[in-house]
């Protein structure tokens, strides 16, 4: 075959532009698959079935604390050891009311730390009142002993709530007429609960189940508080039953105080049998001294503390504490004769009663309302 000149040089102009385009086009498609080679797209689709073994065995744990992979900032475990109460902590209950919130602040205390802060709190539905603290086994697991507080209010039943359960949102029971179901049940006691404001509590600490509240409706009632019912009522007080309070060691005796002026102190085993205390004011606060257990004290409407022996009528000393009437009289069970009292004047006193002549040690007069 013989081609032209025009034909041959025809023939190698056209080679040459081929050549020409393959050329860029393979440079650029180097280029492009090294921008891609990092990405390893040729493999995307092949599994390593060891990786996900691996993965299956890392990620489930039933606590975060086990988990090797999980380290606690230095925040969160100072906030975990705020919430743990240890044994040599105090727990102190206060019922706080105000702009339209009431509750019960739970506050710890160590006194080799000195610590002192909220713990945590309880929403309640209405003011509180009075608190008593109680550890019936009943409400606790598995029979054993737990943390609790019964709480009387404005209203006319008592709620007991487990101060060992944070962000609780129901009492474990509550204590109205019928049984915390509040329903009448067949072959139970008829026996109709307070009408009126709870205004004291008092556990015994003999008979561990057994709960005595006092009341503005006048009544004093005995609840069993493992079955949630009333054991029997005491209508003999003529006024508001204004506070009341178990014998220390006979668990019998009760004492209440009212503002009927008198002080009553009955055995419970017998629904009449009452000795009778007349007095000049209304009664506020009676306890029991338990370094003395024949002794008592009572707190009054005009601010005085009159002490009285069980075996005879006459007072046997008496305080003028405070202005106004007394709100509360504490004696201490680990110091003889150490008694604080506080009174709607916004003062708090500690007195020693274990002297002859009775002595204020120290008060503070740090409040605004009464205390």
């Amino acid at each position: 075959i013989k081609y032209s000149s025009e034909s041959l040089l025809k023939i190698v102009q056209e080679h040459r532009d081929a050549a020409y385009q393959t050329r860029g086009s393979t440079e650029l498609r180097v280029d492009a698959d090294i921008e891609l080679s990092e990405y390893n797209l040729q493999d995307y689709d092949q599994e390593d079935e060891n990786e996900i073994r691996n993965m299956c065995k890392d990620n489930f744990y039933e606590d975060n604390q086990i988990d090797p992979t999980i380290y606690p900032s230095e925040s969160e475990s100072e906030d975990s050891l705020d919430i743990v109460v240890s044994p040599t902590d105090n727990l102190a209950v206060v019922g706080v009311t105000g702009n339209d919130t009431n509750m019960l602040e739970i506050y710890l205390y160590n006194d080799k730390n000195q610590d002192w802060y909220i713990h945590h709190d309880i929403p309640l539905r209405s003011c509180p009142l009075c608190v008593e603290w109680l550890d019936c086994s009943s409400f606790g697991e598995n029979g054993c002993n737990g943390n609790f507080v019964a709480v009387g209010t404005t209203e006319s039943f008592i709620n007991i709530w487990d101060i060992d359960i944070i962000n609780c949102l129901k009492p474990v029971a509550t204590l109205t007429s019928n049984g915390k179901d509040n329903k009448p049940q067949s072959g139970k006691s008829s026996l109709k609960g307070h009408s009126d404001s709870v205004l004291d509590l008092s556990w015994n600490r003999s008979v561990r189940s057994i709960l005595a509240s006092a009341s503005a409706d006048h009544a004093v009632i005995i609840w069993d508080v493992a079955l949630s019912k009333i054991s029997n009522i005491f209508s003999h007080h003529l006024n508001k039953a204004q506070s009341l309070q178990w014998h220390p060691f006979e668990a019998q005796l009760l004492l209440t105080g009212s503002s009927d002026k008198t002080v009553k102190l009955m055995d419970c085993r017998f629904q009449q049998s009452a000795i009778n205390w007349n007095h000049s004011d209304e009664i506020e606060k009676v306890i029991w001294n338990p370094f003395c257990p024949t002794m008592f004290l009572i707190g009054s409407c005009d601010g005085s503390v009159h002490a009285f022996d069980v075996r005879n009528k006459d007072c046997i000393f008496r305080i003028d504490a405070h202005d106004m009437p007394i709100t509360d009289l504490s004696l201490s069970y680990q110091t003889e004769g150490l008694l604080v009292t506080s009174s709607a004047d916004g003062t708090a006193k500690v007195w020693d009663i274990g002297v002859n002549n009775k002595q204020l040690i120290t008060y503070n007069y740090a409040y605004q309302s009464a205390v």
